[in-house]
């Protein structure tokens, strides 16, 4: 093992590391009840959500092919955001989601490392998301997320997402919409 792993392993107690996967592991079931007001709960009230978009690039350009914050993006929400989404999800105004979607949350390859603070983890983790509606519709989305998670003894959960990243495999999406969370 080099040196800069064994001290990256070191940096985040195991303890730490199983309990941010769980939490992960949680916030995704949460998500396939589609129970989205609580899901809000495992986000911060200051924290960024977004997923940038990926331009097909030759491999000398491989470094500028994902879209900086506040250009090119998919989408880019605060909590309020995410919560006037949340809010118009659960009504009978959400034509994308008409039927409502059943869908399936695969959140795997989990990875911790500190943070900048005492409290704070970045968690990478890949991520599959499987959506069928109706009785013929099927989608699969892939990618992976870069979460910023911070300690939180008045969450529930005892930790909140400050920022999650995804940025999905493909540099076009073919799925009929991004009603869903990922």
């Amino acid at each position: 093992m080099t040196e800069t792993l064994a001290s990256r392993l070191a940096a985040v107690d195991a303890t730490d590391e199983r309990a941010l996967t769980r939490f992960l592991y949680y916030e995704a079931e949460t998500l396939d009840d589609w129970q989205f007001a609580q899901w809000l709960d495992f986000f911060a009230e200051d924290c960024l959500y977004w997923a940038p978009t990926q331009l097909d690039r030759l491999p000398r350009e491989r470094a500028h092919r994902i879209s900086e914050l506040g250009t090119s993006v998919y989408f880019e929400e605060t909590k309020a955001q995410l919560k006037q989404r949340v809010d118009r999800l659960l009504t009978d105004q959400a034509w994308g989601e008409a039927p409502p979607s059943r869908a399936r949350h695969f959140v795997t390859n989990v990875r911790v490392d500190k943070g900048e603070g005492n409290d704070e983890f970045i968690v990478k983790s890949n991520i599959l998301a499987y959506r069928s509606m109706g009785q013929r519709s099927q989608d699969f989305i892939t990618g992976t997320r870069t979460d910023r998670i911070r300690r939180a003894g008045e969450s529930r959960w005892g930790f909140e997402i400050v920022e999650r990243r995804i940025l999905f495999d493909m540099s076009t999406i073919l799925i009929k919409n991004l009603s869903l969370f990922y």
